[in-house]
């Protein structure tokens, strides 16, 4: 009868036994002296190129510490009213420090923060120069202080952003915009005094034409005209047609038997007249 039996216990189901390695053939010695010589001088060109690697690296390491790639002029463009001495100062770049490495944007930093100072640009070259660019404020205002000494005043000049730029001791002839308090040079005035400037800025042509202080009078933005009346400004839009509209006035009309100047719409400006004027 038949009988069952798994795979494992048929002969052809059992792996074939191992069979002993084969010896391999002896290698000749001039092969093997062949290949011993060609392992070694490719070890030798790798130990070779690392060599040249590192020695290029202490030369260039070297070169970048010698007077040959260092600061030998520091230049400075555009400084008019802060002065190159100043910002050379405030860059801190010395004549023989290392081109490689040098980080400028530390010394723009404290260039930019130099009252007058609005933008700053930097540039090297392998020739061992280094520019600053510096693009400078320009003053539209300037904002009385509070006298130290009785009968002293002083003057501070402000850009249209409110930097404080610098203190004189005398009057000069930008519009005069009321307004504290007033920080040190570099400081700034606080947001609401950024529509007197405003203003201030579209009225320097007219400093010739008696214009008085610019301030903020209950809440509204009020141009004093010396001898005249007010000029009462309006919103803080167009600012430079309300100044044409004024100094047409200014021009052509005798404003003396009138109070008051309306700029709120410069195209149709208003004049309030004084009683019992002739």
């Amino acid at each position: 009868m038949p009988t069952d039996e798994t795979p494992d216990d048929r002969p052809e189901g059992k792996p074939p036994a191992s069979r002993p390695p084969e010896p391999q053939p002896p290698v000749d010695p001039r092969i093997e002296a062949r290949r011993n010589n060609v392992n070694s001088r490719r070890r030798l060109r790798v130990w070779i190129a690392i060599g040249i690697l590192v020695v290029l690296g202490a030369a260039a390491f070297g070169i970048s510490r010698s007077s040959l790639l260092d600061v030998d002029e520091v230049e400075v463009i555009g400084a008019r009213r802060t002065g190159a001495q100043q910002v050379l100062e405030a860059a801190g770049v010395e004549p023989g420090t290392p081109l490689l490495g040098l980080d400028l944007s530390g010394p723009r930093k404290s260039i930019a923060a130099l009252p007058w100072v609005s933008q700053v640009r930097s540039s090297r070259s392998w020739g061992g120069k280094v520019t600053f660019d510096v693009t400078e404020r320009t003053a539209v205002a300037q904002v009385p202080l509070e006298a130290q000494v009785p009968g002293e005043q002083s003057w501070a000049m402000v850009d249209i952003q409110g930097r404080v730029l610098q203190i004189n001791p005398a009057r000069g002839r930008l519009p005069v915009v009321l307004f504290g308090p007033v920080p040190e040079p570099g400081g700034w005035l606080s947001a609401s005094a950024l529509p007197l400037l405003e203003a201030s800025r579209a009225l320097i042509p007219l400093q010739g034409e008696e214009i008085g202080a610019i301030a903020w009078v209950d809440g509204e933005l009020v141009v004093d005209l010396p001898g005249v009346g007010r000029a009462h400004w309006g919103g803080q839009d167009d600012p430079r047609g309300k100044a044409v509209a004024l100094a047409t006035f200014l021009a052509r009309v005798d404003l003396h038997c009138y109070e008051k100047i309306d700029l709120s719409i410069p195209e149709l400006p208003a004049l309030t007249p004084i009683d019992d004027c002739s």
